[in-house]
């Protein structure tokens, strides 16, 4: 440096130039000397050179946001080339970035018509849509370049432009104009969620939201299975207290994603809103037992009592009290609702509904001799087989076995629109109905067990009442340890009838853990030992006979049951099941919860699974239960969280290039809900680089580009 300085002293540029330039050889980011060197380069009338130099400081400037040292530095660069149109974009970028429009828009203007020059019509109008965004005072510059898309042949870029026209249309107060040029967006982009959600506050600043939501039912036949649109169009309706046809748009989207259950529960506030007590009944019949087994019953008996408070003898919401106590195992509650919908019944004539309460009633206090009376006065007046033993409601289980009909959204629907259908299994293999309401289904592990009322009234009831017994034992001899177990070992019996073995595993663990030995626990084990080895294709020998000790006998009695024994016999040893057992099992129960809409559960399971295994062990467990639970944390609206797992799952090794492209691809939906736009951007942009062809990257690309 000090002899650079002393040579240009001297006026020896030449010499003072290549000290200058052994400087920068040896520290290339000393930014200022390589400016010092390009103004040297161009005393020289080294030109070349010069732009080289001042380019680098340029961009160096640029991408560290310093706007007006990059400004003044391409500045020197166009002196030096005049016609430079890379130069001209860069300065029309940075003015931009400066908020200086008027120097923005000059050298856009430059560019645009270099390219319609060169015959780049399209690129032309790339930028001068730049240009009309610099000023958002002008109406109507986006519908010109609308229609030189058109005559270009690029309806999706005209839609674009015409969402944009509408925009400034609206922000003005012309909303006539907004939904004229929002219709004819529609036209070429159709599905367009932007574009529909803009004519919709339109229409509606019009007072026509009814025709607005004519259109887009319209739209949504052409697109049966969008459930985005769908979503929208239920918002519509509500917002527009259509309760008739939101409840019908929300089954449709649930019948596809029975996730959006919280759907039901907005139609359940709109029906209160209207005072409607059999479509406020109706709507939470749908969502009941989503908010009992999702961990929301609190939420769930507000709108029960919001709906009595309308109308107290409304048959629907009292059955679904009961459902409620029947779940929280309030005997009395429960044993006072069904009086009051027995009574209920009674007034409005409804022979089935009173059956069926007075059943229940009777099954647990067979001495009150009112409600016998009165239920084989039913059955006499309305012809019922007085042989039929009713099933008491909460014996059911929230998932069916397997022999029973799968659970579906659908089916809930149905059972409900009929609130008054029956359908009781009775002792003699027929059926008669049974409210629909009182189905249960969708239980998980860590749910309460459903109790059957003489369970629950035996809690609650005075002794001097009833004194049932259960399985054998009775009511005041029973500790809370056996009451506790025998429920914990019901639970497993569905499991493994269900096929849940995973969970039945994990659950008879810890039941052998706290309880230790067990004749039940040890049949169940044998039970999912065999089922095991079914589905495993394993044939169990026919000399096999399996053996459970008594109580009182010991444990090592010869020809007692030794599971290991029993699971060497039938090669089912595990392998590697201490580190790979635990994560299955939570795993499986996480993804089944997730299917089921309980994303709270998910997510829990989730968590626990991740605990167990490394981004780094060779597997794909990390990076499955990773993005997984991104996924769960955007359906809870929790979008930080969501991308905090999805970079997570970038640290597994080996990833393949449709893995990683895939993860981006999820963070950069993450930025856009969470409103980051650029950092959405930035990821599908990095996709796009890659792989232009990666689902809809390049209409994201484009969409954010002209949001922003």
């Amino acid at each position: 440096m000090r002899s650079a300085e002393r040579y240009l002293s001297q006026g020896k540029i030449p010499s003072a130039i290549e000290e200058y330039k052994r400087v920068v050889k040896n520290d290339p980011s000393d930014f200022g000397t390589m400016n010092m060197l390009g103004d040297l380069y161009v005393k020289n009338s080294e030109k070349g050179e010069a732009v080289g130099c001042f380019t680098s400081v340029a961009e160096h400037y640029s991408t560290q946001g310093f706007a007006q040292k990059a400004i003044a530095i391409y500045n020197k660069i166009a002196k030096l080339e005049p016609r430079s149109i890379e130069v001209s974009e860069r300065l029309a970028d940075l003015y931009k970035m400066r908020g200086s429009y008027v120097d923005a828009r000059k050298h856009y203007q430059t560019v645009a018509e270099y390219y319609q020059k060169q015959g780049r019509v399209v690129d032309a109008l790339d930028v001068w849509k730049e240009i009309a965004f610099l000023d958002p005072a002008d109406t109507e510059a986006f519908i010109n370049i609308s229609n030189s898309y058109l005559k270009e042949n690029r309806p999706e870029e005209a839609a674009d432009a015409l969402l944009e026209a509408g925009k400034r249309f609206f922000a003005h107060g012309i909303h006539e104009k907004a939904v004229e040029c929002y219709e004819n967006s529609l036209m070429h982009k159709s599905d367009d969620l932007r574009t529909l959600r803009a004519f919709l506050d339109a229409k509606s600043e019009l007072g026509e939201r009814e025709s607005a939501n004519e259109k887009l039912a319209e739209i949504s036949k052409k697109y049966p299975h969008n459930r985005e649109i769908l979503a929208l169009i239920i918002d519509s309706h509500i917002q527009a207290e259509n309760a008739a046809e939101a409840e019908s748009a929300i089954i449709s989207l649930v019948e596809q994603e029975p996730a959006n259950y919280a759907k039901f529960l907005e139609l359940t506030r709109l029906y209160l809103k209207l005072r409607d007590a059999d479509g406020s009944a109706r709507a939470l019949s749908m969502a009941s037992e989503h908010l009992i087994v999702g961990g929301q019953a609190e939420e769930f008996q507000s709108f029960v009592n919001a709906i009595l408070e309308i109308d107290s003898e409304n048959l629907q919401a009292l059955r679904l009290m009961a459902r409620y106590f029947s779940w929280s195992g309030d005997g009395e509650s429960l044993r006072t609702t069904f009086e009051k919908l027995a009574a209920a019944a009674n007034r409005q004539g409804a022979a089935e509904d009173e059956r069926y309460a007075l059943s229940q009633l009777v099954k647990a206090a067979p001495h009150e001799m009112a409600n016998v009376e009165r239920l084989a006065e039913i059955d006499a007046e309305n012809g019922f087989d007085t042989s039929m033993d009713v099933e008491s409601l909460f014996d059911k289980r929230f998932i069916r076995s397997s022999e029973e009909k799968e659970f579906t959204g659908t089916e809930i629907i149905e059972n409900v629109e009929n609130p008054v259908g029956f359908d009781f299994e009775i002792s003699n293999g027929s059926t008669m109905e049974m409210p629909a309401s009182f189905r249960s289904e969708n239980e998980n592990e860590n749910a309460e067990p459903t109790r059957s009322l003489e369970d629950i009234f035996v809690d609650s009831a005075d002794e001097d009442d009833f004194d049932p017994t259960l399985n054998g034992h009775s009511a005041d001899t029973e500790t809370d340890g056996d009451l506790r177990l025998r429920k914990e070992l019901d639970s497993v019996k569905f499991y493994i009838e269900s096929g849940y073995a995973d969970m039945a595993e994990k659950a008879l663990s810890d039941l052998r853990e706290e309880f230790g030995h067990n004749v039940e626990i040890e049949k169940l084990e044998a039970e999912l030992m065999l089922m095991s080895s079914s589905a495993a294709g394993v044939e169990p020998s026919e000399n096999i006979h399996i053996e459970i000790a008594d109580d009182d006998e010991p444990e090592t009695q010869s020809g007692g049951f030794d599971i290991d024994e029993f699971r060497s016999e039938f090669g089912l040893d595990e392998i590697d099941a201490a580190e790979n057992g635990d994560y299955e099992t939570q795993y499986s129960t996480a993804v089944a919860y997730s299917e089921m809409g309980l994303t709270e559960q998910a997510i829990r399971e989730f968590q626990d699974a991740i605990s167990l295994v490394s981004p780094k062990d060779g597997t794909r467990r990390f990076f499955q239960c990773a993005t997984l639970l991104g996924h769960c944390f955007i359906e809870q609206g929790m979008a930080k969280l969501a991308l905090t797992w999805f970079e997570r799952a970038l640290e597994s090794t080996e990833l393949s290039s449709d893995e990683k492209q895939g993860v981006w691809y999820e963070i950069a939906h993450a930025y856009e809900i969470d409103g980051d736009t650029g950092n959405a951007a930035r990821y599908f942009e990095q996709i796009y680089a890659e792989n232009v062809n990666f689902r809809d990257v390049s209409e994201r690309v484009k969409n954010l580009t002209v949001s922003t």
